[in-house]
Parts: C-alpha cells; sequence; structure tokens
C-alpha cells in the first residue's frame, strides 16, 4: 500500500509506471474532477479509471474488498472518505469472486485507517485489503477516481 497526493507524486515513491500515469496532464486533479461518473479506458481492459460519486457510510456499513489482478489507486476528488485497511490475505486464491476481480471479505480485522482528503490517493496493490467509502465525522458526499492497473501490465513496463 502506498498514500500521497496529487500534488507531491515523488513523495509517494510509486512505481514508474504508475508515476508516469498519474503524471500525466489528463489524470490531473483538475481533469479528473471535470469527469463525468463512469468507465474510462486507457489500455483496454489492462489500465482505465471509474468516477464514482457516492456518500460514505458508517464502516460496519461498508465491505471490505481485495483484488488478485488489478492495482487499485483510489484518488479522492471531493468530500472526505476514510478507508479502513488490513493486513495482506495470505492465500487470495481460496476466496470466490462476487464480480471479475472484485472479492469481498465478511470477517476480517481492519487495523488502520486512513483519512483522504481533496487530492490524496491511497494505492492497493492485489492481495491487500482495503474498505472504502467510510464516512469521517458523518455522511459525506464525495467523488473518486479509482484506476484500475493489470498487474500484468505494471510487470512488463
Amino acid at each position: 500500500m502506498n498514500i500521497g497526493n496529487l500534488e507531491q507524486l515523488d513523495m509517494a515513491l510509486l512505481p514508474q509506471p504508475l508515476l508516469n500515469l498519474l503524471r500525466k496532464t489528463e489524470y490531473s486533479f483538475e481533469r479528473l474532477l471535470e469527469k463525468e461518473d463512469g468507465k474510462y479506458d486507457i489500455i483496454d481492459d489492462s489500465v482505465f479509471y471509474l468516477i464514482l460519486t457516492t456518500v460514505t457510510s458508517p464502516e460496519g456499513n461498508c465491505k471490505s474488498e481485495f483484488h488478485n489482478k488489478y492495482i487499485d489507486i483510489q484518488v479522492l476528488l471531493s468530500g472526505e472518505e476514510i478507508i479502513a485497511v488490513s493486513n495482506s490475505i495470505t492465500n487470495p486464491e481460496e476466496y470466490d469472486e462476487i464480480k471479475p476481480d472484485l472479492i469481498f471479505l465478511e470477517d476480517d480485522s481492519l487495523t488502520t485507517r486512513i483519512v483522504l482528503k481533496p487530492g490524496d490517493f491511497a494505492v492497493f496493490y492485489p492481495g491487500e485489503v482495503h474498505r472504502p467509502t467510510c464516512q469521517l465525522n458523518g455522511p459525506s458526499n464525495i467523488k473518486k477516481a479509482v484506476f484500475k492497473i493489470s498487474k500484468t501490465w505494471l510487470s512488463n513496463n
């Protein structure tokens, strides 16, 4: 897991292909904020992003998830959000996918909370458990971009 801010990308120590991606003008904070909700393809199904507008909820109402094939870069564009995290999954292949590359956990031990403000991001690698969209001081309208990067694409670039 990495955390950082779009205005201070070098401090996040991201792998170079991820750093190059987030440095592109079309993925700047201002440009992402202008986008409508939906899916935006960058490189077929290897690299894409989603723009989502939603309302945060109490942590107990949110689901913990992890992915096997994709890296998540969750960028908060407006509002405030907590993402709860815990240890990585030891044997991720033992879990059933709810949707392609989306596995929910029913009983996990969340150990850390990350507070995101506009421009902040959190990077979750395959097997890293995260519970996004948790409220900070009550429900908050948020807009975020979630970049999905295939681990195969990352290893080849």
